[in-house]
């Protein structure tokens, strides 16, 4: 009875709509000016080995820069190389390689033809994949135990499940279970923060799983206010790939892995789980190539995109500030893109002071380069912050 009422409770939370700024226990919720973003102003692919001196030019740039592994490039970039550079992209349209012409200028587009962009359904209409990074925020507090794996992803199907969930403290036992929609699949007890699902009960495909986790302290993942639900079929929760699905994305990944090397394969792989909605791979190879050893500003920063995008903003603010301590100092979009997330971040955590310090980094940054939208619309974070 008591989960009964944790699930009545669960739905009216689930209608709290996102609005521009929106405070939940003095935290605040920030929804960029730009959420319906054009899918065809989504990026076409990413610099995954760059030699020598590479410079590139957006479209609203008011003038070349240097430009670096990890970069994702749009339709209308400009590429320029010296003769004694080289420059290879991955092209998200057909997951191809581009080697960008030397002694010339070129465009994006003529390399990689222009992806039809995923999009994800929310209340501002369909929205670009990666434009969902800035929009998909939530206040969550280091009080309830909310799930961290697997959040807001699809699961190969012949995989260990691993659930886990942010530690309570004076917590020492924790109430855990899988739920379809229409029944409750599994449930165990534990004195720490992750279990092993059993696997007696096979998981369906096409099927959302939601995680509940009960601490002893009387607080409830499920206590988590979020919009989250309303952003597409995963919400919160997880469904499994059938059998199909899954020998694609093997044999593709396999084909990625045999052609790239180094971090390029890792940036490569990362996206490509990400488009296919597979958030856990793509977490899981990223924090694998660290763990080997190697610190690169883009892994960190697209580990921080992608726990942006499953709304757990502790996380993200993390890897972005790794990201921010490596990046190059002439990377200067590279840093703009890195600031106005880590302000983006700052402000869900009710960090108005460190938000506004960010975003003001990201605004003069923005202005140097000439994209004076992108600066209008941080400075309006910023007036709404003040």
């Amino acid at each position: 009875m008591k989960f009964k009422i944790f699930f009545a409770l669960l739905s009216i939370m689930f209608l709290i709509s996102v609005d521009g700024v929106i405070n939940f226990k003095n935290k605040i919720a920030i929804k960029p000016a730009n959420a319906t973003t054009k899918v065809n102003q989504s990026p076409v692919g990413r610099i995954i080995e760059a030699d020598g001196k590479v410079f590139l030019k957006r479209h609203n740039w008011s003038e070349y820069y240097p430009v670096f592994v990890g970069t994702e490039l749009y339709a209308k970039d400009r590429i320029k190389l010296t003769s004694q550079a080289n420059l290879r992209a991955i092209c998200y349209a057909n997951w191809k390689t581009w080697n960008v012409p030397k002694n010339t200028i070129s465009q994006t587009i003529d390399g990689c033809l222009q992806a039809k962009s995923q999009c994800i359904e929310t209340p501002d209409g369909c929205v670009p994949f990666d434009a969902t990074r800035g929009i998909n925020q939530v206040a969550i507090t280091d009080k309830i135990p909310y799930l961290i794996s697997p959040r807001h992803t699809l699961l190969l199907p012949d995989k260990p499940l691993i659930l886990a969930w942010n530690p309570v403290p004076d917590a020492t036992r924790y109430s855990v279970i899988i739920k379809s929609p229409s029944e409750y699949i599994w449930e165990t007890e534990v004195s720490e923060n992750q279990v092993l699902y059993s696997g007696k009960i096979p998981l369906k495909t096409g099927v959302r799983y939601t995680v509940i986790i009960h601490s002893d302290t009387e607080v409830s993942s499920i206590d988590e206010e979020s919009p989250f639900s309303k952003q597409d079929d995963l919400g919160i929760g997880f469904a499994v790939m059938s059998q199909s699905q899954q020998q694609e994305i093997i044999a593709k990944s396999e084909e990625l892995t045999q052609k790239l090397d180094g971090e390029g394969r890792v940036l490569t792989l990362a996206e490509f789980y990400q488009q296919k909605r597979l958030n856990v791979e793509a977490i899981a190879i990223l924090k694998s190539f660290i763990e080997s050893g190697n610190s690169t500003s883009a892994i960190y920063q697209m580990l921080g995109e992608i726990y942006q995008q499953i709304q757990l903003p502790q996380l993200a603010k993390d890897y972005y500030l790794q990201s921010a301590k490596l990046i190059g100092v002439d990377d200067v979009g590279g840093k703009a893109e890195v600031e106005a997330a880590l302000g983006e971040v700052y402000a869900t955590l009710g960090s108005k002071e460190d938000a506004i310090y960010w975003l003001n980094l990201a605004y003069n940054r923005y202005e140097k380069l000439g994209e004076s939208e992108r600066g209008k619309e941080l400075k309006s974070l910023v007036e709404k912050l003040n």
